[in-house]
Protein backbone atom coordinates (compact mmCIF):
# COMPACT_ATOMS: atom_id res chain seq x y z
CA UNK A 1 0.00 0.00 0.00
CA UNK A 2 1.70 3.54 -1.05
CA UNK A 3 0.88 4.90 2.58
CA UNK A 4 2.37 2.24 4.08
CA UNK A 5 4.37 0.43 2.11
CA UNK A 6 7.82 2.01 2.12
CA UNK A 7 8.05 2.78 5.98
CA UNK A 8 7.32 -1.27 6.09
CA UNK A 9 9.99 -1.99 3.56
CA UNK A 10 12.61 0.58 5.33
CA UNK A 11 12.19 -1.67 8.49
CA UNK A 12 12.50 -4.90 6.60
CA UNK A 13 15.64 -4.43 5.18
CA UNK A 14 17.21 -2.89 7.85
CA UNK A 15 17.06 -5.51 10.21
CA UNK A 16 17.57 -7.88 8.01
CA UNK A 17 21.08 -6.55 6.94
CA UNK A 18 21.19 -6.69 11.11
CA UNK A 19 21.07 -10.53 10.07
CA UNK A 20 17.25 -10.86 11.86
CA UNK A 21 14.82 -13.25 9.32
CA UNK A 22 12.27 -10.77 8.38
CA UNK A 23 9.11 -12.64 7.31
CA UNK A 24 6.21 -9.80 5.92
CA UNK A 25 2.98 -11.22 5.99
CA UNK A 26 0.66 -8.86 3.70
CA UNK A 27 -3.02 -8.63 4.17
CA UNK A 28 -5.02 -7.54 1.41
CA UNK A 29 -8.62 -7.08 1.57
CA UNK A 30 -11.40 -7.10 -0.62
CA UNK A 31 -11.79 -3.52 -1.14
CA UNK A 32 -8.04 -2.62 -1.27
CA UNK A 33 -7.57 -5.24 -4.45
CA UNK A 34 -10.62 -3.55 -6.26
CA UNK A 35 -8.86 0.22 -5.74
CA UNK A 36 -5.56 -1.30 -6.91
CA UNK A 37 -6.06 -3.26 -9.35
CA UNK A 38 -5.67 -1.01 -11.70
CA UNK A 39 -2.49 0.97 -10.43
CA UNK A 40 1.07 -0.35 -10.69
CA UNK A 41 2.76 -1.92 -7.39
CA UNK A 42 5.76 -0.03 -6.07
CA UNK A 43 8.49 -2.72 -6.92
CA UNK A 44 9.54 -3.21 -2.66
CA UNK A 45 11.49 -6.47 -3.38
CA UNK A 46 13.97 -6.75 -0.47
CA UNK A 47 16.81 -9.58 -0.82
CA UNK A 48 16.39 -12.22 1.62
CA UNK A 49 13.20 -10.61 3.60
CA UNK A 50 9.79 -12.73 2.29
CA UNK A 51 6.90 -11.28 1.53
CA UNK A 52 3.54 -12.86 1.56
CA UNK A 53 0.33 -11.67 0.35
CA UNK A 54 -2.33 -13.08 1.63
CA UNK A 55 -6.04 -12.17 0.12
CA UNK A 56 -8.95 -11.40 3.15
CA UNK A 57 -12.43 -9.94 3.24
CA UNK A 58 -11.73 -7.49 5.18
CA UNK A 59 -14.92 -5.71 6.29
CA UNK A 60 -16.96 -4.28 3.09
CA UNK A 61 -20.08 -1.70 4.82
CA UNK A 62 -17.97 -2.03 7.78
CA UNK A 63 -20.39 0.96 8.74
CA UNK A 64 -23.44 -0.82 8.13
CA UNK A 65 -22.90 -3.88 9.09
CA UNK A 66 -23.93 -5.60 12.48
CA UNK A 67 -21.01 -6.02 15.58
CA UNK A 68 -21.17 -9.63 15.39
CA UNK A 69 -20.75 -9.75 11.70
CA UNK A 70 -17.90 -7.56 11.34
CA UNK A 71 -16.36 -9.55 14.23
CA UNK A 72 -16.77 -12.54 12.71
CA UNK A 73 -15.35 -11.13 9.61
CA UNK A 74 -12.31 -9.96 11.52
CA UNK A 75 -12.47 -13.21 13.23
CA UNK A 76 -11.93 -14.82 9.80
CA UNK A 77 -9.22 -12.59 8.28
CA UNK A 78 -7.22 -13.17 11.47
CA UNK A 79 -7.71 -17.22 11.27
CA UNK A 80 -6.13 -16.77 7.84
CA UNK A 81 -3.52 -14.68 8.64
CA UNK A 82 -2.54 -17.28 11.88
CA UNK A 83 -2.31 -20.14 9.07
CA UNK A 84 -0.14 -18.16 7.35
CA UNK A 85 1.90 -17.67 9.74
CA UNK A 86 2.27 -21.41 11.46
CA UNK A 87 4.16 -21.92 8.03
CA UNK A 88 8.00 -21.78 8.34
CA UNK A 89 9.79 -20.70 10.93
CA UNK A 90 7.70 -19.54 14.58
CA UNK A 91 8.53 -15.92 14.81
CA UNK A 92 8.99 -14.54 18.09
CA UNK A 93 7.43 -11.24 17.73
CA UNK A 94 4.47 -9.99 15.28
CA UNK A 95 4.88 -6.33 14.37
CA UNK A 96 1.81 -4.53 13.05
CA UNK A 97 2.36 -1.26 10.74
CA UNK A 98 -0.78 1.03 12.21
CA UNK A 99 -3.39 0.56 14.40
CA UNK A 100 -5.86 -1.38 11.84
CA UNK A 101 -2.54 -3.64 11.71
CA UNK A 102 -2.29 -3.89 15.06
CA UNK A 103 -5.88 -5.58 15.59
CA UNK A 104 -4.89 -8.25 12.70
CA UNK A 105 -1.97 -9.02 14.74
CA UNK A 106 -3.33 -9.15 17.91
CA UNK A 107 -6.25 -11.71 16.85
CA UNK A 108 -3.14 -13.89 15.33
CA UNK A 109 -1.33 -13.09 18.09
CA UNK A 110 -3.87 -14.98 20.22
CA UNK A 111 -4.23 -17.89 17.93
CA UNK A 112 -0.63 -18.50 18.31
CA UNK A 113 0.57 -17.53 21.76
CA UNK A 114 2.89 -14.43 19.97
CA UNK A 115 3.33 -10.85 21.70
CA UNK A 116 2.84 -8.34 19.00
CA UNK A 117 3.98 -4.72 19.17
CA UNK A 118 2.22 -2.02 17.04
CA UNK A 119 3.53 1.09 15.14
CA UNK A 120 1.47 3.96 14.93
CA UNK A 121 2.15 6.29 12.72
CA UNK A 122 -1.84 7.41 11.84
CA UNK A 123 -2.26 11.17 10.38
CA UNK A 124 -5.40 10.97 11.78
CA UNK A 125 -6.69 10.31 15.64
CA UNK A 126 -6.54 6.71 17.30
CA UNK A 127 -9.31 8.61 19.36
CA UNK A 128 -12.77 10.28 18.58
CA UNK A 129 -11.44 13.57 18.27
CA UNK A 130 -14.75 15.34 16.43
CA UNK A 131 -12.75 18.88 16.24
CA UNK A 132 -9.49 17.82 15.08
CA UNK A 133 -11.53 15.28 12.45
CA UNK A 134 -12.85 18.74 11.25
CA UNK A 135 -10.15 21.21 11.36
CA UNK A 136 -8.28 18.92 9.02
CA UNK A 137 -11.29 17.41 7.14
CA UNK A 138 -10.52 13.98 8.02
CA UNK A 139 -13.36 10.94 8.53
CA UNK A 140 -14.17 10.76 11.85
CA UNK A 141 -14.13 7.66 13.46
CA UNK A 142 -16.92 6.19 15.33
CA UNK A 143 -17.18 4.43 18.48
CA UNK A 144 -16.58 0.72 17.41
CA UNK A 145 -12.96 2.06 15.76
CA UNK A 146 -11.73 3.58 18.99
CA UNK A 147 -12.75 0.26 20.79
CA UNK A 148 -10.70 -1.49 18.61
CA UNK A 149 -7.89 0.85 18.86
CA UNK A 150 -8.15 0.54 22.86
CA UNK A 151 -7.63 -3.62 22.44
CA UNK A 152 -4.92 -3.05 20.35
CA UNK A 153 -3.07 -0.79 22.65
CA UNK A 154 -4.06 -2.20 25.52
CA UNK A 155 -3.10 -5.94 24.66
CA UNK A 156 0.16 -4.92 22.86
CA UNK A 157 3.51 -6.16 24.01
CA UNK A 158 5.21 -2.50 22.99
CA UNK A 159 3.77 0.25 20.93
CA UNK A 160 6.16 2.50 18.56
CA UNK A 161 4.59 5.97 18.30
CA UNK A 162 6.00 8.34 15.65
CA UNK A 163 4.70 11.64 17.54
CA UNK A 164 3.58 13.00 21.09
CA UNK A 165 0.43 13.10 19.99
CA UNK A 166 -0.45 9.96 19.10
CA UNK A 167 1.74 8.85 22.22
CA UNK A 168 -0.44 10.84 24.42
CA UNK A 169 -3.65 9.15 22.45
CA UNK A 170 -2.49 5.79 23.02
CA UNK A 171 -2.07 6.64 26.73
CA UNK A 172 -5.32 7.95 27.03
CA UNK A 173 -6.99 4.78 25.65
CA UNK A 174 -5.14 2.77 27.88
CA UNK A 175 -1.68 1.97 27.24
CA UNK A 176 1.05 0.88 29.95
CA UNK A 177 3.35 4.35 29.33
CA UNK A 178 6.10 2.10 30.05
CA UNK A 179 5.87 0.07 26.96
CA UNK A 180 5.03 3.26 24.98
CA UNK A 181 8.14 4.79 22.53
CA UNK A 182 8.69 8.04 21.10
CA UNK A 183 10.44 7.40 18.23
CA UNK A 184 10.07 9.61 14.92
CA UNK A 185 10.88 9.01 11.72
CA UNK A 186 14.40 9.71 10.51
CA UNK A 187 15.75 9.77 6.72
CA UNK A 188 18.26 7.69 4.98
CA UNK A 189 20.94 10.23 6.01
CA UNK A 190 23.23 8.36 3.36
CA UNK A 191 20.66 9.80 0.53
CA UNK A 192 19.18 12.60 1.90
CA UNK A 193 21.89 15.57 2.79
CA UNK A 194 22.99 19.20 1.48
CA UNK A 195 24.51 18.73 -2.12
CA UNK A 196 25.72 22.04 -4.47
CA UNK A 197 22.31 23.34 -5.84
CA UNK A 198 23.71 24.68 -9.28
CA UNK A 199 24.91 20.92 -9.68
CA UNK A 200 21.68 19.72 -8.57
CA UNK A 201 20.08 21.66 -11.43
CA UNK A 202 22.42 21.21 -14.31
CA UNK A 203 21.85 17.34 -13.37
CA UNK A 204 18.14 18.11 -13.87
CA UNK A 205 18.00 20.38 -17.02
CA UNK A 206 16.79 23.11 -15.09
CA UNK A 207 17.05 26.79 -15.23
CA UNK A 208 19.65 27.73 -13.31
CA UNK A 209 18.25 31.58 -11.98
CA UNK A 210 14.54 30.17 -11.66
CA UNK A 211 12.54 30.24 -8.62
CA UNK A 212 11.07 26.66 -8.12
CA UNK A 213 8.86 25.21 -6.12
CA UNK A 214 8.76 21.10 -5.40
CA UNK A 215 5.75 19.35 -3.68
CA UNK A 216 6.33 15.76 -2.68
CA UNK A 217 3.15 13.65 -1.90
CA UNK A 218 0.66 11.68 -3.11
CA UNK A 219 -2.07 13.89 -5.39
CA UNK A 220 -4.78 14.22 -2.91
CA UNK A 221 -7.35 16.75 -1.06
CA UNK A 222 -5.20 15.83 2.83
CA UNK A 223 -1.50 16.10 1.50
CA UNK A 224 -2.61 19.56 -0.16
CA UNK A 225 -2.00 18.88 -3.86
CA UNK A 226 -5.06 21.21 -5.26
CA UNK A 227 -4.08 23.79 -2.81
CA UNK A 228 -1.00 24.41 -3.82
CA UNK A 229 -2.12 24.00 -7.47
CA UNK A 230 -4.56 27.32 -6.60
CA UNK A 231 -1.58 28.89 -4.65
CA UNK A 232 0.44 28.70 -7.12
CA UNK A 233 -1.65 30.51 -9.67
CA UNK A 234 -2.51 33.35 -7.67
CA UNK A 235 1.16 34.09 -7.25
CA UNK A 236 2.70 37.12 -8.63
CA UNK A 237 6.43 36.17 -8.99
CA UNK A 238 7.84 34.44 -11.45
CA UNK A 239 7.63 30.36 -10.00
CA UNK A 240 8.00 27.22 -11.55
CA UNK A 241 7.04 23.91 -9.82
CA UNK A 242 7.72 19.77 -9.80
CA UNK A 243 5.27 17.85 -8.38
CA UNK A 244 6.65 14.60 -6.75
CA UNK A 245 4.29 12.06 -6.62
CA UNK A 246 0.73 10.63 -8.48
CA UNK A 247 -3.05 10.68 -7.88
CA UNK A 248 -6.36 11.60 -9.35
CA UNK A 249 -6.05 15.52 -8.04
CA UNK A 250 -3.76 16.44 -11.28
CA UNK A 251 -2.35 19.67 -10.99
CA UNK A 252 -2.84 21.93 -13.84
CA UNK A 253 -0.57 25.22 -13.06
CA UNK A 254 1.40 26.06 -16.21
CA UNK A 255 4.72 26.42 -14.87
CA UNK A 256 4.96 22.69 -13.91
CA UNK A 257 8.43 21.68 -14.83
CA UNK A 258 7.97 17.92 -13.30
CA UNK A 259 4.65 15.74 -12.74
CA UNK A 260 4.84 12.06 -11.90
CA UNK A 261 7.04 9.73 -9.75
CA UNK A 262 10.70 9.78 -9.20
CA UNK A 263 13.22 7.23 -8.10
CA UNK A 264 14.52 7.48 -4.57
CA UNK A 265 17.86 8.15 -5.97
CA UNK A 266 16.87 11.73 -7.45
CA UNK A 267 14.70 12.58 -4.72
CA UNK A 268 17.61 14.17 -2.93
CA UNK A 269 19.22 15.23 -6.04
CA UNK A 270 15.09 17.40 -6.64
CA UNK A 271 15.46 18.67 -2.95
CA UNK A 272 18.99 20.51 -3.40
CA UNK A 273 17.83 21.69 -6.95
CA UNK A 274 14.61 23.24 -5.13
CA UNK A 275 14.43 26.96 -3.66
CA UNK A 276 12.03 25.89 -1.35
CA UNK A 277 9.39 22.30 -0.95
CA UNK A 278 5.68 23.18 -0.45
CA UNK A 279 3.47 21.06 1.32
CA UNK A 280 -0.11 22.09 2.94
CA UNK A 281 -1.05 19.04 4.42
CA UNK A 282 -3.80 18.95 6.59
CA UNK A 283 -2.96 16.15 8.66
CA UNK A 284 0.13 14.17 9.60
CA UNK A 285 1.86 11.70 11.83
CA UNK A 286 5.25 12.68 11.65
CA UNK A 287 6.20 13.17 7.90
CA UNK A 288 8.81 11.89 6.20
CA UNK A 289 9.36 13.99 3.42
CA UNK A 290 9.62 17.20 5.62
CA UNK A 291 12.11 14.93 7.51
CA UNK A 292 13.96 14.39 4.27
CA UNK A 293 13.60 18.14 2.93
CA UNK A 294 15.39 19.11 6.52
CA UNK A 295 18.42 16.59 6.19
CA UNK A 296 19.10 18.60 2.86
CA UNK A 297 18.66 22.05 4.28
CA UNK A 298 15.62 22.73 2.17
CA UNK A 299 13.10 25.84 3.38
CA UNK A 300 10.04 24.82 3.66
CA UNK A 301 6.36 26.02 3.62
CA UNK A 302 4.39 23.80 5.42
CA UNK A 303 1.12 23.54 7.84
CA UNK A 304 0.72 24.84 11.07
CA UNK A 305 -0.89 21.92 12.42
CA UNK A 306 0.29 19.93 15.98
CA UNK A 307 2.12 17.44 14.64
CA UNK A 308 4.72 19.35 12.16
CA UNK A 309 4.90 22.45 14.55
CA UNK A 310 6.58 19.84 16.78
CA UNK A 311 8.28 18.38 13.86
CA UNK A 312 10.09 20.67 12.20
CA UNK A 313 12.54 23.47 13.73
CA UNK A 314 11.96 27.39 14.78
CA UNK A 315 13.81 28.49 11.42
CA UNK A 316 13.98 27.83 8.06
CA UNK A 317 10.53 26.36 8.05
CA UNK A 318 7.20 28.94 7.36
CA UNK A 319 4.15 28.25 8.76
CA UNK A 320 0.29 28.65 7.23
CA UNK A 321 -2.72 27.27 7.12
CA UNK A 322 -3.02 25.06 4.73
CA UNK A 323 -6.68 25.82 4.15
CA UNK A 324 -6.05 29.56 3.19
CA UNK A 325 -4.31 29.17 -0.47
CA UNK A 326 -4.06 32.77 -0.38
CA UNK A 327 -2.08 32.78 2.81
CA UNK A 328 0.21 30.16 0.70
CA UNK A 329 0.37 31.68 -2.48
CA UNK A 330 1.44 34.99 -0.38
CA UNK A 331 3.94 32.79 1.71
CA UNK A 332 5.94 31.55 -1.09
CA UNK A 333 5.92 35.06 -3.18
CA UNK A 334 7.55 36.31 0.18
CA UNK A 335 10.62 34.14 -1.30
CA UNK A 336 10.01 34.33 -4.48
CA UNK A 337 10.77 37.86 -4.37
CA UNK A 338 13.75 37.59 -1.64
CA UNK A 339 16.66 35.21 -2.72
CA UNK A 340 18.85 36.63 0.13
CA UNK A 341 15.87 35.24 2.75
CA UNK A 342 15.81 31.87 0.84
CA UNK A 343 19.79 31.51 1.58
CA UNK A 344 19.48 32.90 4.89
CA UNK A 345 16.56 30.41 5.67
CA UNK A 346 19.08 27.50 4.30
CA UNK A 347 22.33 28.24 5.85
CA UNK A 348 19.90 28.16 9.43
CA UNK A 349 19.13 24.74 8.39
CA UNK A 350 22.95 23.43 7.36
CA UNK A 351 23.65 22.70 11.11
CA UNK A 352 20.42 21.27 11.55
CA UNK A 353 20.97 18.98 8.64
CA UNK A 354 23.75 17.50 10.52
CA UNK A 355 21.74 16.65 13.60
CA UNK A 356 21.05 13.68 14.85
CA UNK A 357 22.97 11.67 11.51
CA UNK A 358 23.98 8.74 14.33
CA UNK A 359 19.97 7.98 14.52
CA UNK A 360 18.09 4.98 12.62
CA UNK A 361 14.84 4.55 13.20
CA UNK A 362 15.30 0.77 12.87
CA UNK A 363 17.95 0.33 14.83
CA UNK A 364 16.29 2.60 17.58
CA UNK A 365 13.17 0.52 17.10
CA UNK A 366 15.17 -2.80 17.47
CA UNK A 367 17.17 -2.11 20.20
CA UNK A 368 14.39 -1.14 21.94
CA UNK A 369 11.91 -4.12 21.19
CA UNK A 370 14.51 -6.71 22.28
CA UNK A 371 15.31 -4.63 25.77
CA UNK A 372 10.97 -4.18 26.02
CA UNK A 373 10.72 -8.00 25.13
CA UNK A 374 13.98 -9.71 27.03
CA UNK A 375 12.20 -8.02 30.21
CA UNK A 376 8.93 -9.33 29.61
CA UNK A 377 10.26 -12.67 29.59
CA UNK A 378 12.41 -12.12 32.55
CA UNK A 379 9.63 -11.17 34.60
CA UNK A 380 7.83 -14.04 33.32
CA UNK A 381 10.70 -16.80 34.55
Amino acid sequence: MPESGRFIANLAEAWSARGLSIDVVAPTSLSERLKTRRRAPENIDIPGVAVRYVPTLGTPFARRLPKRLKAWLAARDAAKIAKTLRTGVRPEVIYAQFAAAGAIARNAGKALDLPYVVDLGESHPLIGDKDRAQRSNLREIDDAEVARNREVVRDAAGIVCVSPRLRDEAIELGADPARVSLIPNFPNWDRFRPLDKAECRRQLGLDPDAFIVIYVGHFMGRKGAPRLNQALHKMTNPVQAAFMGSGALVPDFPGIIHMGSVTHDLMPVWMNAADVMALPTLAEGCCNVIAEALACALPIVTSDIEDIRWQVPDRGVVLVDPMNTDAIAAALDALAADPDRVSAMRADLMPLAEQDREKNRATEILNWMQGLLGNAEQAAE
